[in-house]
């Protein structure tokens, strides 16, 4: 299995917030991304998710229809979500659970689409240094999972559209079942891959 991962941000040339560090960019998403949970006006979320997505565009570039295809995925779960808390909570506190998870997205798209996932492993691996010098956690191994967990999620778009692919040629129905059978197997393999791809790539010997 090729666990080969994207060395350079999406867009071919750098943007302005690809020329920011690794680090700084990652500990201002979590700022970020707890400054959008505490906030509860709807309003306030609106305009973040409007400033958050002009982030992103500035980042990517011009809209092309393939990249927002891989990210419908997103969309469905993000539905699927507000659809439960509109059931619950009703229709006030689902609108600020869709604009907290949308500018959420948007602020970490920017982010993955302008660092290369090397840099966010190195940056991940340094600011836990601290943490492995007392034993508490194995930084070589977390940034290790972190870069590989990136590389996972467009193989899985890409595994989920060969599954559907696969099926509609041999004329089965493209049921949510009949989908998320093979993939959640083929998911537990690549699970176990790459946990055996962790422990082969990161000693424990690396803390020091």
């Amino acid at each position: 299995m090729n666990w080969t991962m994207p060395e350079g941000p999406l867009s071919d040339k750098p943007s302005w917030l690809g020329r920011w560090p690794a680090g700084l960019k990652l500990l201002l998403l979590v700022v970020t991304a707890t400054t959008f949970v505490l906030v509860k006006t709807p309003v306030w979320l609106v305009l973040a998710t409007v400033v958050m997505f002009s982030v992103w565009r500035s980042v990517t570039g011009p809209i092309q229809w393939r990249a927002w295809r891989q990210t419908l995925w997103m969309g469905v779960t993000i539905a699927a979500v507000v659809a439960y808390v509109v059931f619950f909570s009703g229709w006030e506190q689902a609108l600020v659970v869709l604009f907290r998870l949308l500018a959420l997205l948007f602020a970490a798209l920017a982010v993955v689409a302008s660092t290369p996932v090397s840099a966010m492993m190195q940056a991940v691996e340094r600011c836990l240094m601290p943490l492995g010098k007392l034993g508490w956690v194995n930084p070589a191994k977390v940034s290790l999972a972190f870069g590989l967990t990136l590389r996972l999620i467009p193989v899985m778009i890409e595994q989920w559209q060969e599954i559907r692919q696969a099926q509609a040629a041999r004329g089965v129905s493209a049921a949510p079942h009949a989908l998320l059978v093979p993939m959640l197997a083929r998911t537990l393999k690549r699970a176990d891959e790459l946990a055996e791809a962790i422990d082969a790539r990161a000693d424990p010997r690396d803390i020091s």
